[in-house]
Order: C-alpha cells, then sequence, then structure tokens
C-alpha cells in the first residue's frame, strides 16, 4: 500500500472520529512527538485510544483539512487545518514515518 493511503485512511477514520478505524492505521508500537522533542506523548494503541478517545467524545464538529501532501518515500508530510478539536481550530504540519502498511512514527508542529 502506497504511504500515503494509510495516512489518507488515517485522516478519514479522524473525521469520522471512529477510534477502531483510526488506531488500525498505526502499529502496535507507534510513536507520536510534538515536534523536536526527544521523548513520545504518546507509544502503543492503548495510549491513542485513551487520547484520542477523548478528542473524537468531546469534538462533535471534529475536522482535518489536508492543504497540502507530499511523499518521499516512506514519509508522508501533510499541512493540515484541524477544526473543532475540543473546540479549538489549530494548523498544524503532520510528519508521518510508513511501514509495513501502517503508520510507525507521527511528529506533529503545531502554529504558535
Amino acid at each position: 500500500m502506497n504511504p500515503a493511503t494509510i495516512v489518507q485512511k488515517q485522516v478519514e477514520a479522524y473525521n469520522a472520529r471512529d477510534i477502531d478505524q483510526f488506531v488500525e492505521c498505526h502499529d502496535a508500537n507507534v510513536r507520536l512527538y510534538n515536534f523536536a522533542e526527544a521523548s513520545p506523548f504518546a507509544t502503543g494503541h492503548s495510549d491513542l485510544r485513551q487520547i484520542y478517545g477523548d478528542v473524537f467524545d468531546n469534538s462533535p464538529n471534529l475536522n482535518a483539512k489536508i492543504l497540502n501532501r507530499m511523499v518521499m518515500g516512506n514519509t508522508v508530510i501533510d499541512h493540515e487545518i484541524v477544526t473543532g478539536r475540543k473546540g479549538v481550530d489549530v494548523e498544524i504540519i503532520a510528519i508521518y514515518k510508513v511501514e509495513n502498511d501502517l503508520i510507525v512514527e507521527a511528529r506533529f508542529k503545531r502554529k504558535a
């Protein structure tokens, strides 16, 4: 599967607030980081379910719109506008690393 395909599937699950489909797009040992931080803020499916389950439950108007996507090898970089995330809108650069058709790492840079 093309790395962009799995990232797009993850975005669609995010917008549908479907925690099961969202988690299935990620490796069991996935690591999520805030940009330039050495330690992940989430590791594995359990953390994903806890963090994103809360977001999905508390964000009825959640929507991620991809403004631009670049793909190089197994790296996918999305420029996104996320609206309705717990009532807050945010602009994000998301950098995904994909291996074996699953997201194994993601780094997020939020616009200050």
